[in-house]
Formats: C-alpha cells, structure tokens, sequence
C-alpha cells in the first residue's frame, strides 16, 4: 500500500530517475542553445512536459536493421556498397584517419579492439546524359540521375552493436539541440533584418513628408529584399504595414520569454525538426540511380535519412559501420605512401558534418 502511495506521489525510485533525467536534458537543452535561461523563473516547470514527451520520441525511434559496412580493405572488395560510398579504398582511409572519435576511441585500451559507430555522410544528386544498353542497342543520350556520398563521419563509436543502438537516442538529443539552437539563430537574424528595414521605412516616411523627396539612406544597412526598396509615400506605407505583421511573431524573441516558447514549440513537436526515415536506392558502380536492383551490376544501398530542422531542413544518410583496429593498421601499411602524398596536398583535413 506504501509502496503504491510513493509511486502515486511519484516518490518511488524509477520516478525519482525519470525526473533527472528530464532535468539533465533541459540543463543541455538550455546550455546548448540560450544558458541566460538557465536564470529565468519556472523555465524548467515549462519545458519539463515537453522534454519528458521528446525523450520518450527520440526512444521511439525506430532503426532499421541494416547489416553494418565493414570499413576494411576486405570489406572494399567483398561489399559492393563501399564502393557506392567511397570512391576508393584510400578515401575511407582518410575519412577514418580524419574522425577524431575514432581515434579517441582506440586509444583507450580499455574499449578493444572492435569499433560499431554510425557513418553520416552527405548525399547528392546530379542529373546527366549519359550511355545506356536499352533493348540491345547502344544509346549516348539517355537522362540518368548519377547519387554520390561525401562529407563520411563516424559518430558514437561503441564495443559493442547493442551499446551503439542504445547510445542513438542520445545522439538523437544532441541533434535535436543543434537544430533548436539553429532555429533561433536563424529567427533572431530574420527579426535583426526586419526591424533594420522597418527602421529605414520609418525614416524615410518621416524625411518625405508624403511628399515624395528621396532621402539618402546613411545607415550602410542591406536590405533583406531582392529587390531596392520603394520609393512612393504610399508604397512605402504599405511595405511598413507588411514588415510591422511580419514582425509580431518574432517580437518575443528579444524577450527571454519568448527564446523560452521556441523552445517549448521544438519540444512540443519534435518530429517536426528532427526524424529519422528509412530510405533505399539502388545504383551501379558508377553511382547512376536504377528502379530495382534487378539489372546485372545494380546494388541496393539501404540507410537511414535523418531529416534535421524545419527551415531549410538539413538531410544527412545514416549507415551503421564496423572498424577493427588490425584491419585499420592492414589499411593504414597498404596506402601509406599514397596517404603521405595526400596528407602533403593537404587532402587529409578534418571532414564536416
């Protein structure tokens, strides 16, 4: 009976650890994005319904079961996938070689030998005319839709393939914060350009009187149109009426008040700014997009599209990885001349998310 009033009045053990948790995700949520909230009354008790709704999303979230790349000089030339990613076995070598988490963790001897991570890469497409057998017969004008990988970095890097799915929902919070700490920057920049242009409206209505005289704009400030700004009294009226709607909603913003909504918004919604889809594509050697993976040479290539943000949302393709470390030395004593030359031009800098 105790024991069911305690967990009632949320004083039981595992209620007592579901609130840490959600306090220790807003602290990051607030350190990452605004820490001036961390001073501001009842920010948590607005946030803490929200968070709590986020983590149980971000756990939600569901992975396919992809057989992981094995990034090895084997791996290259067994699984035809590596050779969709990378456009060669040097390559992945750099891309390993330039991932500071992976480096970190084969340091510690305490983590083994064996590395499970997730690989995030940029995807493009291109289109292009190119050469293609259709009914025997040899064309060189065929429309094809050529999709490459770049930009490869590992991320989370765990002993064991369990540990490193366990470790995506908090990979997935991290992300989460990235995005709302964009979102606001990106609102907050959108309101700095409109009140710019407001306050040059308003003073050129003052200097023209309604009578039309051109008064020269001394402020050095750009304009956030594409276009030059009007010059007719009630044109000009008309773009300060527009840019005064424009503003209401992002009036708040030089509040912290209204920082905290945005972030209630993203916690409220988080699908919206942060989702994971399974995604599949099926190419040739040469990277040129096919319906099925039917035709001889075709590979299917199946990952994970993380979609991130709501404005200009950011797209990044997911695939889980295995690195050994002796397979990465077997790597590393195969291309090291090549690696030194690259390394000398400059090729082997840090890659970027």
């Amino acid at each position: 009976m105790l024991e069911k009033l305690r967990e009632w009045l949320g004083l039981d053990e595992a209620s007592q650890a579901r609130k840490r948790e959600i306090r220790s995700a807003i602290d990051r949520l607030i350190d990452g994005t605004d820490p001036r909230l961390a001073l501001l009354p009842g920010a948590h008790d607005k946030l803490s319904t929200g968070m709590a709704d986020t983590l149980d999303y971000l756990a939600s979230l569901s992975w396919q079961d992809i057989e992981p790349v094995d990034l090895s000089l084997r791996g290259y030339a067994t699984d035809k996938r590596l050779g969709l990613l990378f456009a060669s076995p040097l390559s992945m070598l750099q891309a390993l070689k330039a991932s500071p988490v992976l480096t970190s963790f084969f340091q510690s001897a305490s983590q083994g030998d064996e590395a499970w991570a997730l690989m995030g890469m940029q995807c493009s497409e291109s289109a292009r005319f190119g050469m293609s057998e259709q009914n025997g017969e040899v064309r060189s004008d065929v429309a094809q839709v050529v999709v490459s990988f770049s930009q490869h970095r590992l991320m989370m890097p765990s002993p064991t393939r369990e540990q490193l799915m366990r470790h995506a929902s908090q990979r997935g919070l991290e992300v989460l914060i990235a995005v709302v700490a964009r979102r606001l920057a990106m609102l907050q920049q959108q309101r700095l350009d409109l009140s710019s242009e407001l306050d040059r409206l308003r003073l050129k209505l003052a200097m023209t009187g309604g009578t039309g005289v051109t008064v020269i704009d001394a402020t050095g400030a750009a304009s956030t149109q594409d276009t030059a700004e009007p010059e007719d009294p009630q044109q000009l009226q008309n773009r300060q009426r527009a840019l005064t709607e424009a503003l209401q909603p992002l009036a708040g913003l030089s509040e912290l008040s209204g920082v905290l909504a945005v972030l209630a918004d993203v916690l409220a919604h988080p699908a919206d700014f942060f989702r994971v889809e399974p995604a599949t594509v099926c190419l040739n050697r040469m990277g040129v997009r096919y319906d099925s993976a039917s035709d001889d040479g075709v590979t299917e290539l199946r990952y994970e599209q993380v979609v991130m943000g709501q404005i200009n949302p950011v797209l990044r393709a997911i695939l889980p990885v295995h690195v050994n470390r002796q397979r990465l030395q077997e790597l590393e004593q195969q291309f090291a001349e090549e690696l030194a030359v690259a390394e000398q031009r400059g090729d082997g800098g840090a890659l970027v998310f």
